[in-house]
């Protein structure tokens, strides 16, 4: 139904229209602080240079709709360490006009696939936001634990959001594969 294809520069126009199209606070919530709003193709170069190679600190996905060939969405394990066994999941983004179908929750086991068996990760984690409840409910679903909750972690215009960080280990995978 799903499929994660690398993230190139072909793909980055789509990308811009569905994130500018956006709120700076909805920006906030899909990119932290990697970008600035609006999103530019140089930041988007900067962000895929050395990534999507075996030994990559990131890998970068589009969401590819099988039966259409639509990107539906992206996401990104990055950050990875290679001698330490740990990413994190992040970027994730639906497309608006395909939320709702359970493209999210597919794209995200596929990711923790990618992440323990082809890149071999001990430790996946990542963070969302407090207000985030269908995320923070998806990431359970999918095997994610919540680890940590922190207050006031990131200002948004004239409010701070707190962020809850949650993680999956090779082990929980194991068990949920089974």
């Amino acid at each position: 139904m799903i499929r994660l294809d690398y993230f190139t520069e072909e793909d980055f126009d789509t990308l811009i229209q569905h994130v500018n199209g956006t709120s700076p606070s909805f920006f906030m919530q899909w990119s932290g602080p990697t970008f600035t709003f609006p999103l530019s193709r140089e930041q988007l170069l900067t962000y895929i240079e050395g990534a999507n190679n075996p030994e990559s600190k990131n890998h970068i996905y589009k969401l590819t709709l099988l039966k259409t060939n639509n990107t539906v969405g992206h996401l990104a394990i990055r950050n990875i360490d290679h001698f330490h066994g740990g990413a994190r999941l992040g970027k994730v983004l639906i497309f608006p006009e395909y939320r709702g179908k359970g493209y999210g929750k597919i794209a995200i086991r596929r990711a923790i696939t990618i992440a323990f068996e082809e890149l071999n990760i001990h430790r996946l984690a990542l963070g969302v936001f407090s207000f985030n409840k269908l995320a923070f409910q998806l990431y359970k679903e999918t095997g994610f634990h919540e680890e940590g909750y922190f207050r006031d972690f990131r200002r948004v215009g004239d409010q701070y959001w707190d962020m809850y960080e949650m993680s999956m280990l090779k082990t929980d995978y194991e068990r949920l594969s089974k």
